[in-house]
């Protein structure tokens, strides 16, 4: 690469993760230009990865999504488009971004470093201390509600630490990066949980709460065990003390949807149905807006599943929509990511997501143990999975550019990994191995 393309480039992939920062569309045009230069640089270039199974499957994976929507459309009366129904047909470009990630792989730690400085810049543009310790709910960052804020915090959170932990631990790294990623790190970590906190999404605290102790079970084996024992016993005393002073304006905020949880779960457990206790539920008085919106919202995306479980409607679900029981719901954002991917593709497209994911998952793994990749990369991508995994079940963050944004660059980094592994390169000339 030139120089101008290299720094270009760099640009683009902070600008493809900027989603966490910034929700905006932004990164699907960085996305689109940086498929476009590594397919310029991959078609020039004599020596190239060779596409497998993988990125036909990813491919295919996308040609049958833009043909089943283009088929529905042209065929349909009213040309159903569904609601963000293309979306799914991203993997079309998974396996082009893991050749600009291999592109751009001696440029990586740089721009890593430089989208923390990023982070850290924003955090503090748009902090909300008076606010958040009045007990005010707050939007953190520049997103379109507090929800999404907070899932972007919580994923960098995870990003940091795991970030922090490679260079007090891998002495061979960019010293100047490490120095840099010791000063940053504590206050971009600090400055997340004081926004989690102020935006009092109940779906976000509660996947931090099972997310934070495997997080402290992993970081433990980075450390002596003495030294991580006490850094983890320091760490949860300060955040036990952090919620114990903010206790009463935890349980105003998630008390009435626990209780409400509580009492249709016993319902279950004493011998009804499900189906029966949400519509009591939802019936209730005692229920929270928020948690009777999402209900309603299940209850009919469950029932447009039911009515096509094997393949889904595609982008007709919305005419299904309009026929369930709780049709008059304002939105049609389903607030779960499992059941927006079941509505439209069924239970085959759901297992097809699910071997994409597995495979994924299984390449970053094998070049963390090839040793490809840091420790430290292997687990912010496992655990970061695991996090935002947890977030799907209370909404629809896959269907957002925060889960947009990590699709194409968790996917584009498997997949890079996937042709590290079988010794692929970009070479300008046979017998070349720079990129």
């Amino acid at each position: 690469m030139t120089r101008p393309v290299a720094v270009f480039g760099s640009l683009l992939w902070i600008l493809a993760a900027s989603a966490t920062l910034v929700e905006s569309d932004a990164y699907r045009y960085a996305v689109a230009l940086l498929s476009l230069i590594a397919l310029y640089y991959y078609l020039k270039a004599p020596v190239r990865p060779r596409t497998d199974w993988i990125g036909w499957l990813c491919m295919g994976w996308g040609a049958y999504v833009m043909t089943r929507f283009g088929i529905t459309y042209w065929l349909t009366p009213e040309h159903d488009i569904g609601a963000s129904d293309w979306l799914y047909a991203f993997p079309f470009f998974f396996p082009i971004l893991g050749v600009a990630v291999l592109l751009y792989e001696p440029l990586l730690e740089k721009i890593i470093a430089a989208y923390f400085a990023a982070a850290l810049i924003m955090l503090i543009a748009t902090q909300h201390f008076r606010e958040v310790f009045a007990g005010e709910t707050v939007r953190p960052l520049i997103m379109n509600n507090q929800i999404h804020g907070a899932v972007a915090c919580g994923m960098i959170v995870i990003f940091t630490l795991f970030w922090l932990l490679h260079y007090l631990t891998d002495k061979s790294s960019d010293r100047r990066i490490a120095r840099f990623a010791y000063i940053v790190s504590p206050f971009i970590v600090g400055l997340c949980f004081i926004a989690i906190y102020g935006a009092k999404s109940k779906g976000v605290w509660l996947a931090l709460s099972i997310t934070l102790p495997l997080l402290a079970l992993v970081a433990l084996s980075y450390l002596r065990l003495k030294l991580g024992a006490i850094v983890i016993a320091i760490a949860a005393v300060l955040l036990v003390a952090g919620v114990y002073t903010v206790r009463h304006n935890l349980d105003k905020t998630a008390g009435p949807t626990v209780s409400a949880t509580v009492a249709m779960l016993e319902s279950v457990t004493g011998g009804g149905d499900l189906g029966g206790a949400v519509t009591s539920t939802i019936g209730s008085t005692n229920t929270p807006v928020s948690m009777d919106e999402r209900l309603q919202l299940w209850s009919n995306s469950w029932e447009v599943f039911s009515s096509a479980p094997v393949f889904g409607w595609g982008n007709r679900w919305l005419e299904r929509w309009y026929q369930t029981r709780y049709s008059h719901i304002q939105y049609t954002l389903l607030h779960n990511g499992y059941l927006e991917i079941l509505v439209r593709y069924g239970l085959f497209g759901a297992a097809i997501m699910a071997f994409m994911l597995a495979i994924f998952i299984r390449a970053v793994w094998r070049a963390y143990r090839a040793s490809i990749i840091p420790r430290a990369a292997w687990h912010a991508y496992a655990v970061c999975l695991f996090f935002f995994s947890l977030t799907l079940l209370s909404n629809s963050n896959n269907r957002l550019a925060i889960g947009e944004s990590l699709a194409f660059a968790s996917s584009a980094f498997a997949c890079w990994c996937h042709m590290r592994l079988k010794g692929e390169y970009l070479a300008a000339a046979k017998g070349m191995t720079s990129v």
